[in-house]
């Protein structure tokens, strides 16, 4: 899985000048087509300048502390208080630097002597409202952008998880079933307990070292299937029917380790390995980007046991995680003949 990046602060501080950029183009720029570019930079008066720096203070007042408060714990009752705080906060900025500090500096004002104080906060309602609410819609998406992102981080951080717990549940499934073959050989004092023993110890080495990655080449998967059935083909009394079949196009091919297993896996553990008009049939194809397991045996109604539905359960879980909506995967019983066909586009 790709990792997920959530929008840093230097993304935030990149927006942020995209943003004033357009609005300084909006401030400055006019359209002008009798102009050489059908544009030009007019309106650099005094209180133009001074707008674009009440507009950046109240901007960012509105989005550093009222926002962020709003937001914490939502209420109507909170996006007007903080709305009103921010327009008062216009309201006293723009009378210090446009009333005052350019009467002082300048020794001219924005609005004319006289004007009544119901007039000046009235008319400060419309020049306050784009501040206001461009900081509050630009903190809004990059707000939600943000936690749609966390969100998705969390999400894919307990599919991680699970992955791992279903493939550590493979592991002790498998080691069962084996000792359990060991053990009979060994009690029957056979000739095969000692290779199969060797047989276990470099599965296990496969499965300690290699299946701790989330993937791994397609023919190192090959053989520990192929090192499988070595494995289980040593219990099984008399002359096994199983027919394998591998036509792997891209050896180096990378999927989830212990993917396959599980339906081979399967045969084993409920098929009639040795009756010979029913063999058991392992197909295993990779052309392109298509990776293909096919598998049918006759099944054994007296040789299942509670924890039959391990394996198959678990594969749907990975496949679901793993492939979402790129692999199809039908298991059919008829007749007690148990097939299971698995195609993944990788």
């Amino acid at each position: 899985m790709q990792p997920i990046e959530v929008l840093s602060r230097k993304k935030e501080i990149q927006l942020h000048l995209i943003l004033w950029l357009i609005i300084i183009y909006t401030r400055y720029v006019h359209v002008d087509y009798k102009a050489p570019y059908f544009f030009s930079f007019t309106d650099f008066s005094l209180f133009n300048n001074t707008f674009i720096i009440i507009f950046a203070t109240i901007f960012y007042f509105h989005y550093l502390f009222i926002m962020p408060r709003i937001i914490q714990k939502f209420s109507w009752k909170r996006v007007f208080l903080g709305w009103a705080i921010s327009f008062v906060f216009f309201v006293v900025i723009r009378a210090f630097i446009e009333q005052l500090l350019t009467v002082w500096i300048w020794g001219i004002q924005n609005y004319f002597v006289g004007t009544p104080t119901w007039y000046y906060i009235f008319d400060n309602i419309y020049f306050s409202l784009a501040p206001i609410f461009i900081a509050s819609v630009t903190y809004i998406i990059i707000h939600l952008v943000r936690s749609l992102q966390l969100n998705q981080i969390i999400k894919q951080e307990k599919n991680e998880v699970e992955l791992r717990f279903l493939k550590s549940q493979i592991n002790p499934h498998f080691v069962f079933n084996t000792l359990n073959n060991i053990y009979s050989l060994v009690y029957q004092k056979s000739e095969q307990a000692l290779p199969a023993i060797d047989k276990l110890s470099q599965l296990m080495r496969y499965m300690t070292y290699e299946t701790d990655t989330d993937h791994i080449e397609l023919q190192k998967e090959i053989n520990y299937i192929q090192d499988f059935i070595d494995l289980e083909k040593m219990r099984i009394a008399g002359q096994t029917n199983i027919i394998v079949y591998i036509d792997i196009e891209n050896p180096s091919l990378l999927i989830p380790p212990l993917l396959l297993l599980p339906f081979i896996e399967n045969g084993f553990k409920h098929g009639i390995l040795t009756d010979q008009e029913h063999p058991f049939t392992i197909t295993i194809k990779q052309h392109n980007n298509l990776l293909e397991i096919h598998t049918q045996n006759k099944t054994n109604n007296y040789n299942k046991d509670k924890t039959s539905g391990i394996g198959l359960a678990n594969i749907h879980k990975r496949l679901d995680l793993q492939f979402p909506n790129k692999h199809t995967l039908n298991i059919t019983e008829e007749e007690n003949i148990f097939t299971c066909q698995l195609s993944i586009e990788l």
